[in-house]
């Protein structure tokens, strides 16, 4: 069979020829009314939020669509792409025995850029057909105090925002002048959920769309504040960078020319707050959890997934270990993740209803040895400062105020110090990609010296002079470790049986 175009006409000729990895929508994608729209657009999206009402749609339980939307300029021509390809595109979906299952989904029914069409994006917003609106646009995306989880004010592009209200550029911006116009033209309710990885992140993104509320259409403030609901969410499915082989592979294998495909983990996970002003689709019938509080489900992924895919990042990194399953490969690296690193970050977490702690750590250390996904260190590497406070910081600061154990913690951060001097132990570059890259790796270079600033800098805060002390006197001891005898021999000095 010849390879063929991923789009609407194709489907039938596809539906002939797919084998039993390969499954195709069956619903039509003409009935679907316009009622989710999403900003932030991207992989993680698509493998997740979509994926499930994409199941949704297959079972004939919901009869709606997700208009997608960017707000920042496009590395690919997604309109294009997208159009043609009539909005349907490939997720792969690969377990760590090496199956495959293939779905095109259709789910996503629009898209546009908002960076260019910002009108566009804030008229569909605020349409009366649009019940929800999720968010997938990283933490940076909310210019927020991680402290008062209120937006910070003094942000540039906040401050533009506030000068320009039409021309907005920061997603709480786009979203209050969507509500300004949903107030003048039906004030509808509306749901408005987050789906990415912050503390509370539901109370941040309420906290900054009100934010701009207040400042510049206060007539809305208390209508917003009553009829627009910001549930907090959990997400969870590992989603690497599509690469091109990528492509390759589902041309290759599958027939399928798809110019924007997505790949993922088997597992997935969504803990969402039963918080709404308007009527959802039924996500618990695609095994979403109803949950009257998100804040433990969210406290454990981001501490123990994430925080630990950064302290394996970091080692792994520094080893020349370009991908994640070689990292947790690494007999050290996997010790120091599962029987350190983990059990001092669990004692940092608030009971987590209906999840055993110890088969979930096993589950993760699963999950990280997926090398049927492709994930890589440098992915999970980059973007430290935005990262950091929440994944390592936070449970180090619990730690302290505890007088828990927390010497794999502090290692996981000397490692990324020295991961930010740019090179590997055999001298090799590292690329670090971080938003902040300059100001933290001047900080990281003069940790041995001021490990206090290091840390300072890197957002520890709210703790006792003497816990910061304590820490950084931990750090010193742990870089002064990586630097005179290499990041393995440092290793096995965290991996000491503790006294008693």
């Amino acid at each position: 069979m010849q390879a063929l175009k991923l789009n609407s006409k194709n489907l039938s000729l596809m539906e002939r020829e797919a084998s039993t990895a390969l499954s195709l929508p069956r619903y039509n994608r003409n009935d679907l009314s316009p009622s989710i729209v999403h900003i932030g657009l991207g992989n993680f999206h698509r493998a997740h939020q979509a994926f499930y009402l994409d199941q949704l749609l297959e079972k004939g339980l919901v009869k709606t669509g997700i208009s997608a939307i960017n707000i920042i300029p496009d590395a690919l021509p997604l309109e294009d792409i997208l159009r043609e390809q009539d909005f349907l595109y490939t997720l792969i979906t690969k377990s760590s025995s090496g199956e495959k299952k293939v779905r095109v989904s259709g789910s996503i029914i629009d898209y546009l850029n908002g960076s260019s069409r910002r009108e566009a994006a804030i008229r569909k917003m605020a349409d009366k057909r649009t019940l929800l609106i999720t968010l997938t646009v990283t933490e940076r995306g909310y210019y927020y105090n991680k402290n008062s989880s209120e937006i910070n004010a003094d942000d540039p592009a906040v401050k533009k925002d506030l000068k320009n209200p039409a021309g907005p550029i920061t997603p709480a911006a786009y979203i209050a002048a969507a509500l300004k116009r949903r107030y003048t033209e039906s004030r509808l309710p509306l749901t408005i959920m987050s789906c990415d990885n912050l503390p509370s992140n539901g109370k941040v993104l309420k906290n900054c769309v009100l934010f701009f509320c207040r400042q510049l259409y206060p007539e809305i403030l208390s209508w917003a504040e009553d009829n627009v609901a910001f549930p907090s969410s959990m997400v969870d499915r590992i989603t690497p960078v599509t690469t091109p082989e990528l492509g390759g592979e589902l041309e290759g294998e599958y027939k399928i020319i798809d110019r924007w495909p997505v790949s993922a983990e088997d597992y997935i996970q969504w803990v969402l707050e039963d918080n709404f002003k308007t009527p959802l689709p039924c996500y618990e019938e695609a095994g979403v959890q109803l949950v009257k509080d998100a804040g433990p489900y969210e406290l454990m992924k981001m501490r123990l997934l994430n925080g630990s895919h950064s302290a394996l990042a970091y080692p792994s990194c520094l080893l020349g270990l370009k991908m994640v399953e070689e990292g947790i490969s690494h007999p050290l690296i996997k010790t120091f993740i599962r029987e350190r690193y983990m059990e001092e970050v669990s004692p940092t977490l608030a009971p987590v209803p209906g999840i055993d702690l110890d088969q979930y750590k096993g589950i993760l250390i699963s999950r990280f040895s997926n090398k049927n996904i492709a994930d890589t260190t440098a992915r999970l590497a980059g973007e430290g400062t935005s990262k950091i406070p929440n994944f390592i910081l936070g449970p180090l600061s619990e730690a302290i105020r505890q007088s828990l154990p927390c010497d794999a913690i502090i290692f996981a951060l000397a490692a990324w110090a020295r991961y930010l001097e740019g090179k590997d132990e055999e001298g090799r570059p590292i690329e670090v990609k971080d938003s902040k890259a300059e100001y933290i790796k001047g900080l990281a270079l003069g940790a041995r010296e001021d490990p206090a600033a290091f840390l300072a800098g890197a957002g520890l805060e709210n703790i006792s002079e003497a816990g910061l002390n304590m820490a950084a006197g931990k750090l010193k001891q742990s870089l002064n470790a990586i630097y005179s005898r290499g990041i393995k021999a440092a290793l096995k000095d965290v991996l000491e049986p503790r006294p008693g």
